[in-house]
């Protein structure tokens, strides 16, 4: 496509997010809340009436809804800035690829690939082809979770001590209206190279420990069992490490906590500070100085510098924003990193715009890399390095 005008909304399609799926409608919010996307086309669906559907509820044109990959390549290469790869995980290595083949720029919703060798395979078309990919740790667009990356950025917290991530949910335990067992969505009902739970929220709480603290996992011993009603899936995880600056950290998914609808969870314990946020209370921050009283921060707190911007208030504290904002957030940075490739204002994707907060296939390929080792940890009973 020729050269983007400043503002102009950037064309994308999709590939899966059909209003029948998990994610769509989440993705399809985010995307135009600040009117940097307008969603143009896509195949949303394999199931007929439902790809129908979607099309008519996003406001695409018939003309412009497909029935297979190959036709929507054929017919829409040329005329899109961008394509969303929201089919469910074991799919993205071959869309993704295929896009690459007719050099369109990719957004694809986390994990990349069920496996690393996948996703290496993928990071080195990026790096030799300068193929554009970004990928979606919506969590990471969180304002208060950007706050305290530059917190710890900034030296506030001191030397890091030890930080504790949690993603406990549970679907995969608790029963229907009538008793009747959790049936997740046939891909989540079986385990890949990576169980699915750790592909799902897995992915999640390494990405986030990495993201906040600018540090990389070194190390990490793990274990993981089944102890849900859903088949014999590894539904429970749970792992100790060491980041390459020395601090200690403790991290858990699982899909077997009643009572846990997303239970994401993040506490740090510094020299100087500690501080504790919760997914479901996302506009909110304990935080505890030297003197041992805690405190509840948000945006209107004179401590948060990020997370008060006005980017941020969409509308004024007191009014909370939750997790499509934090899409909307990421998918700004998105934009950001895309208008730059698109205009050649950067000369490699992987340098992207420095944008700290986006997420390129390296930070994908590290991630399934430190999980392939924490699940092989689970396996021989050790603590293993992390092989970069």
């Amino acid at each position: 496509m020729s050269e983007l005008r400043p503002g102009a909304p950037l064309k994308v399609g999709f590939i899966g997010g059909g209003i029948d799926s998990a994610i769509g409608r989440a993705h399809f919010g985010a995307l135009h809340i600040d009117r940097k996307f307008s969603l143009e086309s896509g195949i949303f669906s394999i199931d007929e009436l439902a790809n129908k559907e979607s099309a008519e509820f996003y406001g695409v044109s018939n003309e412009r809804v497909y029935n297979s990959i190959e036709k929507f390549l054929a017919e829409e290469t040329g005329k899109l800035d961008a394509v969303i790869v929201l089919t469910p995980t074991p799919l993205h290595f071959e869309h993704i690829n295929a896009l690459f083949d007719k050099k369109i720029a990719v957004i694809s919703e986390k994990a990349l690939c069920t496996n690393s060798k996948d996703a290496h395979l993928l990071t080195q078309r990026v790096v030799n082809e300068n193929q554009f990919l970004s990928i979606t740790f919506t969590y990471t667009g969180y304002p208060i979770i950007r706050q305290i990356k530059e917190m710890i950025a900034a030296g506030e917290f001191g030397d890091l001590l030890s930080i504790h991530v949690e993603m406990p949910q549970e679907s995969f335990i608790k029963s229907g209206p009538s008793g009747e067992a959790a049936k997740p969505q046939a891909w989540r009902q079986q385990d890949y190279e990576l169980p699915s739970v750790t592909l799902d929220l897995g992915s999640h709480v390494v990405n986030l420990v990495e993201f906040v603290t600018g540090a990389k996992i070194s190390e990490i011993a793990g274990m993981a069992n089944h102890a849900g009603d859903v088949a014999q899936l590894i539904d429970n995880v749970l792992a100790i490490g060491t980041m390459n600056n020395g601090t200690q950290i403790s991290l858990s998914w699982n899909k077997i906590s009643l009572g846990k609808r997303n239970g994401l969870a993040l506490k740090i314990y510094g020299e100087k500070v500690a501080i504790s946020w919760e997914q479901e209370s996302p506009e909110y921050l304990l935080f505890t100085g030297k003197d041992g009283v805690t405190k509840m921060l948000d945006r209107s707190n004179h401590l948060m510098n990020v997370a008060a911007e006005m980017r941020y208030s969409r509308f004024k504290p007191g009014h909370p924003a939750g997790y499509i904002e934090a899409f909307a957030n990421l998918y700004c940075d998105i934009a950001t990193d895309l208008v730059a490739y698109k205009n050649r204002v950067v000369k490699k994707v992987v340098e992207a715009s420095n944008n700290p907060y986006t997420h390129n296939a390296i930070n994908s390929y590290e991630g399934l890399k430190i999980l392939e080792t924490l699940h092989e940890s689970a396996k021989v009973g050790k603590t293993l390095s992390i092989k970069r």
